[in-house]
C-alpha cells in the first residue's frame, strides 16, 4: 500500500494567508512555502493552472522544501480544454491582431504549451519532487 499524504491547495491560498496560520516573518513567498513545507508533506500548486510555470520557479520550489516533500501540480486550463485567458499565454504564442480575450487551442498551440509545461517541471522531476499531475477537465466533457 502506498502512502497517503495530506496538504493544501496552496501555500498561498488568501483563506490560509487571512487566518494568521503563518509566523510574522513568513510572509513572503518563500518564507510561506519553507513555514508550509515543514508541517505538511505535500500540496497542490494551482498557479499553474492560470499561468504557465518556469523551470526556475520548479527550481526553487525544490530548493525551499525539504527532501521527501511533493508538488502536486495542476495543469494549465488551455491543456484541459477549458477556454483560457489570451493574456496567460506567453507572448510569442498569443494570437496576432489583438482579437478575443479568451483562445481555445488547437492540436500544434496545445503541443507547444504542454512542451513548455512540462519542460517548466524537469527541475521537480529530477530532484523526485512532482507527485501527480492534475488535470481538471470542463463538465461539458463526456467519454
Amino acid at each position: 500500500m502506498g502512502d497517503i499524504r495530506v496538504g493544501a491547495c496552496s501555500w498561498t491560498d488568501p483563506a490560509l494567508v487571512a487566518s494568521g496560520w503563518y509566523p510574522a516573518g513568513r510572509r513572503d513567498a518563500e518564507g510561506r512555502l519553507r513555514h508550509y513545507a515543514a508541517r505538511f508533506p505535500v500540496v497542490e500548486v494551482d498557479s499553474t493552472y492560470y499561468g504557465l510555470p518556469s523551470a526556475r520557479n520548479s527550481r526553487l520550489w525544490t530548493e525551499r522544501t525539504p527532501p521527501d516533500f511533493r508538488f502536486d501540480v495542476k495543469a494549465f486550463s488551455l491543456l484541459t480544454g477549458q477556454p483560457t485567458r489570451t493574456a496567460a499565454l506567453p507572448a510569442d504564442l498569443r494570437p496576432g491582431g489583438g482579437g478575443s480575450a479568451w483562445v481555445r487551442a488547437d492540436g500544434g498551440l496545445r503541443k507547444e504549451v504542454w512542451e513548455r509545461f512540462s519542460g517548466a517541471l524537469v527541475p521537480l522531476r529530477e530532484a523526485g519532487r512532482l507527485g501527480t499531475l492534475l488535470f481538471q477537465f470542463p463538465a461539458s466533457l463526456v467519454p
